[in-house]
């Protein structure tokens, strides 16, 4: 626009074509629902926006101020698309038996044995009113030049998710409210009895989760010039969301931790999120030991030319998880996800976590344009326990706290060192 001024729009359409299912489930409960297990829903409205603004003020012009928006368009997770053409309550996968005359491996059976009963299937669909996730994302902030080699920035970023996945199981009953015994804390119990009586659980997939992230950077860097560079960043940030997850496909398994609490409050799951981080530090740097001196030798110069020494140091605080009862509390057939009454969802939090991964290489030209680079590099060289799982079974199933809540149960990575040699012509 003007000389120092710079503005830049443009304007993105994505639509992604999904292939329908070949078969519909005739179960007359779900047509009655107008639950259409044979439909997958295609967002042909995905028109994503974006704008950005650059100025450099007349009064300096080491400083420049930078703003930009913009509206992103994701796609209908392909494991979610898969799951509901595999699981339609006719394409199905497994069937479980139970029963005393149900024989254990080795053995096996032709047909279904005289007081084995199979499990009503669980059924995975798409809400008709599923949409492709979308996010908004503004971001501003001013850079100024120190000196030549110097300049600080601030940074604030916003992102809004909208329309994000997530599961929900559609199949329960109605609910009554219960109260923890000796106190005033209540919770939902839901009806053993399924409103669809020909399935185990109806495994929704909507577009209603949302999320928000706010963070500001604050960093100070020094450019390459005289063979090193280096950037020192400190990030202050806010993750909020009602639990998206788009990977929940496995039924009573390991995939249960991942649903909303309770399907008819997903309000009640808005809280910090699994990937809250309040606090972050990293420094990185380079260093070239070459001086661009000629050396007295061939000897010299292929002794202490070359090196070159790099690494990243971080630091941050411990991301949140729930305490939980352990036990199916609230009789919605799920047992991994009821948090202990009284606790919101990521009440409590990890140790912190540091790490430093350094790296050092050297270069030797054998011939012409042939080079050899030697790589020696370590991730987490100091071997930090950085714990990233601990006990999270807050309380028993007769509402007792536990002793051994909080205990770690497993790490980050531990060193690991890598040597490589690279050719290069």
């Amino acid at each position: 626009m003007t000389s120092n001024v710079t503005v830049n729009a443009g304007i993105r359409y994505d639509r992604q074509g999904i292939e329908q299912p070949d078969t519909r489930n005739p179960n007359a409960q779900l047509a009655a629902a107008g639950i259409d297990t044979s439909f997958i829903p295609e967002d042909d409205n995905n028109i994503g926006l974006r704008a950005g603004i650059a100025w450099t003020p007349g009064f300096s012009s080491r400083t420049v101020v930078r703003a930009g928006y913009g509206t992103f368009y994701g796609r209908t997770p392909a494991i979610m698309v898969g799951t509901a053409h595999s699981n339609n309550g006719i394409n199905v996968q497994t069937y479980t038996f139970t029963g005393a005359a149900v024989p254990t491996y080795p053995d096996f059976f032709e047909s279904i044995p005289t007081g084995g009963a199979a499990q009503r299937p669980s059924i995975f669909v798409f809400d008709k009113d599923f949409e492709n996730p979308m996010v908004h994302q503004f971001s501003a902030g001013a850079e100024h030049g120190l000196t030549n080699d110097f300049s600080v920035g601030l940074n604030y970023q916003f992102v809004q998710g909208d329309s994000l996945p997530r599961s929900i199981d559609i199949n329960v009953g109605e609910f009554t409210t219960a109260t923890v015994p000796n106190t005033n804390l209540t919770y939902r119990q839901y009806s053993l009895t399924r409103p669809f009586t020909g399935f185990t659980r109806i495994i929704e997939f909507q577009s209603t989760a949302n999320s928000e992230y706010n963070g500001v950077t604050l960093d100070l860097n020094r450019r390459f010039t005289t063979n090193w560079q280096a950037r020192l960043a400190y990030t202050y940030s806010t993750v909020k969301d009602d639990k998206p997850d788009a990977t929940a496909v496995v039924p009573f398994g390991g995939d249960d931790a991942k649903f909303a609490q309770d399907p008819l409050d997903l309000d009640g799951d808005w809280s910090y999120g699994d990937n809250d981080v309040r606090h972050r530090v990293v420094l990185s740097g380079l260093w070239n030991f070459d001086n661009g001196a000629p050396r007295a030798s061939r000897i010299l110069e292929a002794l202490l030319d070359g090196w070159t020494i790099s690494g990243i140091a971080s630091y941050q605080t411990g991301q949140p998880y729930s305490g939980i009862i352990g036990f199916d509390l609230n009789r919605d057939g799920n047992a991994r996800n009821d948090r202990a009454p009284g606790l919101d969802r990521n009440t409590f939090r990890l140790p912190d976590q540091f790490s430093i991964d350094p790296r050092i290489t050297k270069d030797f030209r054998i011939a012409g344009d042939l080079h050899m680079q030697l790589i020696a590099e370590a991730f987490n060289v100091l071997n930090e326990s950085n714990v990233n799982f601990e006990r999270n079974t807050y309380m028993s199933n007769t509402f007792q706290p536990l002793a051994n809540f909080g205990e770690p149960t497993g790490s980050a990575g531990p060193r690991i060192v890598q040597l490589a040699a690279k050719l290069r012509f």
